[in-house]
């Protein structure tokens, strides 16, 4: 039987993070030897993994990367159980390596690029299984948003907590303007006012049809329970609809900084400013929980 000192128990801790009993056991188990010590970490590890995978991760952060000429921006929600996880450094430099593999390539879908090699030579499942083994909780990569512009820029915000993040893409018919200050401006509010007032659409004509049709028969519902006359209500829902764009689509929405101004309002007004036609293509709104 090999003998256990306690600087061997030191290295295997150093290179596994496991703890300094479970590294005693290990090293008793497989007689000393490092490698094989760490292998039989890792499989226990495994396994722990793949019973904590079923518990609920409905904390977390919000992670992106933005390049400098702004043509890729990236967003992804990572999950984890508690805010405690959330704020180690082994989850912030998952989230941060998640990312940036995001960021050197697109994916279809979340189970895509989880099963894609990260350039350590690991799958990225398998790096998000080796930090739930280290810090005992669930972590979840729920979803992630991957903007390429071609003719325009893409913008970030994350909230100071990094509980939301939105991510916009923003246009102009003058490609020469999207260098501008007064564009670069524009897209920081446009991604706050996102973060803050969560649209669902960019306009009213991307909700679906039949979220509307559900919308109105809602709406006819409570008309009626109201006590209001059938032959009143048909000339009430165009005004309780044009409430439901204000909430819902970003264009109809009040700026957050200005509540006498639309948003878009304030896109009109940049785009006279720089003189040209300045639009928002799309965006993403990621919320932890939501």
């Amino acid at each position: 039987m090999a003998e256990i000192t306690a600087a061997k128990v030191k290295e295997l801790r150093e290179r596994t993070g496991s703890g300094m009993m479970d590294c005693k056991k290990a090293l008793a188990e497989t007689n000393g030897d490092m490698e094989k010590a760490i292998d039989y970490l890792r499989e226990k590890g495994l396994a722990k993994a793949a019973k904590k995978a079923e518990r609920t991760a409905s904390d977390g952060r919000i992670f992106h990367i933005v390049s400098d000429d702004g043509k890729l921006g990236v967003m992804i929600e990572l999950n984890s159980e508690t805010d405690f996880v959330a704020k180690t450094d082994e989850f912030n430099d998952l989230g941060n390596k998640i990312t940036a593999h995001l960021f050197a390539k697109s994916y279809s879908d979340v189970a895509n690029l989880l099963d894609s090699v990260h350039e350590s030579g690991d799958k990225i499942s398998d790096l998000v299984t080796a930090v739930i083994a280290k810090l005992g909780e669930n972590i979840v990569l729920k979803r992630f948003a991957r903007f390429d512009s071609q003719n325009g820029k893409a913008f970030c915000y994350i909230h100071s907590n990094y509980k939301v993040g939105a991510l916009a893409e923003l246009d102009a018919e003058k490609a020469d303007v999207i260098n501008s200050d007064e564009f670069a401006e524009l897209g920081h509010e446009i991604c706050m006012q996102i973060a803050a007032a969560n649209p669902s659409c960019l306009s009213p004509e991307d909700v679906p049809e039949d979220v509307l049709e559900r919308e109105k028969a809602v709406y006819r519902q409570q008309l009626l329970d109201e006590g209001k006359p059938a032959d009143k209500i048909e000339k009430i829902i165009p005004g309780k609809v044009r409430k439901f764009y204000e909430s819902t689509c970003l264009l109809e929405q009040e700026y957050i900084r200005d509540s006498d101004k639309k948003v878009k309002d304030l896109i009109a007004e940049v785009g006279k400013k720089l003189g040209t036609k300045v639009c928002v293509k799309r965006f993403e709104r990621f919320g932890i929980g939501e």
